[in-house]
């Protein structure tokens, strides 16, 4: 359990430091303190349903790759979307599968649990077309999880 949170740390470390020369930050961070993992899922759900998006479906980082009762309970991904936004972008070019649907990784830790999502504005960055909605994208990703976290 604690190589496969340990290696996907190690990912999102070296895609950092491939683009640590970048403007945007490549991921959106916060920290959900005091919080068990099923009480930030429940608020990072809400969170979405409140700034128009819909909720996809959560999962364990390792589903489907290791039997149900094996699965890392302390790492989740929370995907979302607003299917609107999605089918515009997707219209722009079809390179906005790169960040459509939406997700957020939930690592839990001693303290609470760490809210992660790939900044899209970060991705976007060499797509002219795309990188106007990935701004707006960026923001809204930033007040889910801030409300979230609270």
């Amino acid at each position: 359990m604690r190589k496969q949170v340990r290696l996907f740390i190690l990912l999102l470390v070296c895609l950092g430091a491939a683009h640590a020369g970048d403007p945007e930050p490549m991921l959106i961070t916060t920290t959900a303190q005091g919080k068990t993992m099923d009480q930030a899922v429940l608020a990072l759900g809400q969170a979405i349903t409140d700034h128009n998006y819909s909720f996809v479906r959560q999962q364990a980082i390792d589903s489907r790759l290791v039997p149900y009762a094996q699965e890392v309970r302390s790492v989740r991904l929370v995907y979302f979307c607003n299917f609107a936004r999605m089918d515009r972008v997707l219209r722009l070019d079809p390179r906005a599968t790169q960040m459509m649907p939406c997700r957020v990784t939930l690592v839990e830790t001693p303290t609470g649990v760490d809210l992660i999502a790939v900044n899209p504005a970060w991705v976007s960055q060499n797509m002219p077309v795309l990188h106007d909605e990935c701004q707006e994208l960026k923001r809204d990703y930033q007040s889910i999880l801030e409300e979230a976290s609270l």
